[in-house]
């Protein structure tokens, strides 16, 4: 998959290459061909076309440039593959370490919803009881006669069974 995924960037850049360039190319710098993300695809590619034309440098969007502009005698820069490998392998550690962050957070999320589903559920479940015992310790602090405690029972009932008690008491 990552050969296949080299060599269609290879040809799109119009270079001529062999899968042995590739595998070289890669085992320069390190790289199990079989196991590659992206940054170290980029890699594997500018791997090639550096052996392929000294004289061309690739920017990082794959196009390349003539590195062939005026040079100081101070700056005496050879390319530096081991730095590029090492962005690379620095590259695929930071999506690693991302990864298992990310599967972290997920389970973390998940035991969260799920306690807090079974709160609600517990809230629900425990409501009738709630609402009764609050509407008798509400019925009881009103000091009032049988017949208004008999007639909020009465509504009360209505209410929630949908029957009229009235007749039945008499």
């Amino acid at each position: 998959m990552f050969m296949q995924k080299i060599q269609q960037i290879l040809i799109d850049q119009g270079i001529t290459f062999s899968e042995d360039e590739i595998l070289a190319a890669a085992q320069a710098l390190g790289m199990d061909i079989n196991d590659l993300n992206d940054a170290e695809v980029q890699a594997v590619v500018e791997q090639v076309v550096q052996s392929k034309q000294p004289g061309i440098l690739v920017s990082t969007n794959g196009k390349s440039k003539n590195s062939q502009s005026k040079i100081t005698k101070g700056s005496r820069r050879k390319p530096l593959p081991p730095l590029e490998s090492a962005i690379a392998h620095a590259s695929g550690v930071s999506n690693q370490e991302i990864q298992s962050l990310n599967e972290i957070l997920e389970q973390g999320i998940d035991l969260y919803t799920d306690d807090q589903a079974d709160r609600l559920l517990a809230s629900v479940r425990n409501a009738p009881k709630e609402v009764v015992r609050k509407f008798t310790q509400r019925a009881m602090e009103e000091e009032a006669d049988v017949n208004s405690f008999r007639d909020i029972g009465q509504q009360l009932v209505a209410g929630i069974f949908g029957v009229n008690l009235t007749n039945a008491t008499e």
